[in-house]
């Protein structure tokens, strides 16, 4: 019988209840402005590594967007597996154009919340996280990062986007002894930085 155990405590953090209300207050508030463009977005890569992901971006001024995006990863639901990459994130974007919203290219400032549970070597986050290998780390991290993009117009609907860049943040986790056994071993706390990147399917709403 499939456990679901970790996956529901991928909810049990209050911090991202929190962050979860402010977005949406800040998404009911954007949403009577009239602005004049809204896009919806998925990026193809999170995709790739089995994490559903949405944005939906608001034009706020002739130069600049508001975008939030939240993903959710809970594969596998068998807990009595070792390699897993569990986790929920939520985020926030500011972009500048440098032609005008949605057109060409942008560069983008972005804070994102996530807490996780992950364990196991490989593809994606143990090529990086080679400690993931021994042990299962569950926790919680913020960041904050800059980004580069450009914006393709394939129709007045539809769109791609590319985007790179790096984020920088702070980290606080249990480290456990292996990836399905639940022997604490410390919790430490750390600052980390990772690459963002980003091929967005973009559809015009508005």
């Amino acid at each position: 019988m499939v456990k679901l155990k970790n996956t529901y405590c991928l909810f049990k953090s209050s911090t991202f209840y929190r962050l979860i209300l402010l977005t949406l207050i800040l998404v009911f508030c954007l949403s009577g402005i009239k602005a004049q463009k809204v896009a919806l977005k998925n990026n193809l890569l999170y995709d790739a590594v089995l994490t559903p992901n949405l944005a939906l971006e608001f034009a706020v001024a002739d130069r600049w967007t508001l975008e939030f995006s939240a993903g959710f990863n809970p594969f596998p639901l068998d807990d009595d597996v070792d390699k897993k990459w569990r986790h929920v994130l939520a985020g926030i974007e500011a972009k500048y154009w440098f032609c005008e919203a949605f057109v060409r290219d942008f560069i983008g400032i972005n804070a994102v919340y996530s807490h996780f549970n992950a364990s196991g070597g490989g593809y994606p986050v143990g090529w990086i996280y080679k400690e993931l290998k021994d042990y299962r780390f569950q926790g919680d991290m913020v960041s904050l990062g800059l980004s580069y993009g450009w914006h393709f117009i394939v129709s007045p609907h539809v769109s791609f986007e590319l985007e790179a860049g790096c984020d920088a943040g702070y980290a606080w986790f249990d480290r456990y002894a292996c990836g399905r056994c639940g022997s604490l071993l410390d919790s430490p706390r750390r600052w980390f930085a990772v690459p963002k990147a980003g091929v967005n399917l973009v559809i015009m709403l508005k």
